[in-house]
């Protein structure tokens, strides 16, 4: 948001927030690590035990070894007559309801009775497969059924194959390289959509709702956050380095920091120093909530089915977040800022 208006580069960077960064990351998790000992020694046990079921699962009894003698079904559900009692069941459905629906044509002297059995079995078969379909797949033939969405695809422990995360690191590599390339990065996005259906077996499925989601969100900041700069820039700009890095982390939590970083863009005449404090701010408040970084929704739903209810408590988030924003905070300010 600012590194183009600003000609902040990667060294820049690095050398005024990367390291700072990587310090109080290194130091808030050697904290949280003391302070969850205990917690961490259990789930390590479990951790174990769970590595040693993958193993087993990777080495005799892989799926697809599985899937070939179960995919035999078809077969057993011929040997024991299903087809034959599901089909005499239809046809005592179908008479049923012929009869009750031919009673009330009987005065209709205009209703031919061929065509009327031949559009009554279309609508029959018609609605017999659909409800089939939902509830007895099997039973039809393979080319009627439908293709099969397995809710639980995501939580299998097969391994990906090594080709294809070389190719998703070649893809993220050229995201990265022509982020400022609109058409190559367009033509890039569309190529891993297709490369991520055709290796459908191989991964998980492409979740691209939180992604869109973020990215109309920074479009929209883009288009519209000038309108909110009749109030947040009055404030950055009337504040000193640590007030306004205090004020930046806090409005962070509320606003997103990619938010306040372009809303402090747009102030004029910011000094080194105030550049400074309002990106630190951003970076130290990007954790506090979901909103206060693009990214955190993204890293929500990747990781709320480990919570109560599938849901991550915004309370909990925050409480959780304080003891690292507190750090990184005193990193950027007050020891090296």
């Amino acid at each position: 948001m600012v590194s183009g208006k600003w000609h902040w580069g990667l060294n820049y960077m690095f050398l005024h927030f990367g390291w700072k960064t990587a310090m109080g990351i290194t130091l808030s998790t050697f904290v949280y690590y003391l302070f969850f000992y205990k917690e961490l020694k259990v789930l390590s046990k479990k951790f174990s035990r769970i590595r040693l079921k993958e193993h087993l699962q990777r080495t005799y009894f892989r799926r697809e070894h599985l899937a070939a003698e179960l995919d035999k079904m078809d077969e057993i559900i011929l040997d024991l007559g299903f087809h034959e009692t599901w089909a005499k069941k239809c046809n005592e459905i179908k008479e049923n309801i012929r009869k009750r629906i031919q009673s009330d044509f009987k005065a209709d002297e205009h209703i031919d009775d061929a065509l009327f059995n031949e559009v009554f079995e279309e609508r029959f078969d018609e609605v017999r497969i659909q409800e089939m379909r939902k509830n007895l797949p099997g039973l039809l033939p393979k080319e009627k059924r439908v293709e099969i969405i397995d809710p639980d695809w995501d939580t299998r422990q097969d391994p990906v194959p090594a080709w294809v995360m070389a190719v998703h690191v070649v893809f993220l590599a050229w995201t990265v390289l022509n982020a400022h390339h609109t058409a190559l990065f367009v033509a890039g996005l569309l190529f891993f959509i297709g490369f991520s259906m055709a290796t459908a077996p191989f991964q998980n499925n492409l979740a691209l709702k939180s992604p869109l989601l973020v990215g109309f969100f920074l479009s929209g900041l883009v288009i519209h956050g000038g309108l909110q700069a009749w109030w947040i820039a009055p404030i950055l700009g009337s504040l000193k380095s640590f007030p306004l890095m205090l004020a930046a982390t806090i409005l962070t939590a509320f606003n997103d920091n990619a938010a306040i970083t372009y809303l402090s863009s747009l102030v004029p005449n910011f000094s080194p120093a105030l550049k400074y404090a309002v990106v630190s701010g951003a970076v130290t408040g990007g954790g506090l909530t979901v909103i206060a970084n693009a990214p955190n929704p993204a890293g929500q739903a990747i990781l709320k089915k480990y919570f109560e209810n599938n849901n991550v408590s915004p309370a909990g988030l925050f409480k959780a977040a304080l003891v690292p924003t507190i750090v990184m905070f005193l990193i950027l300010i007050l020891i090296f800022g």
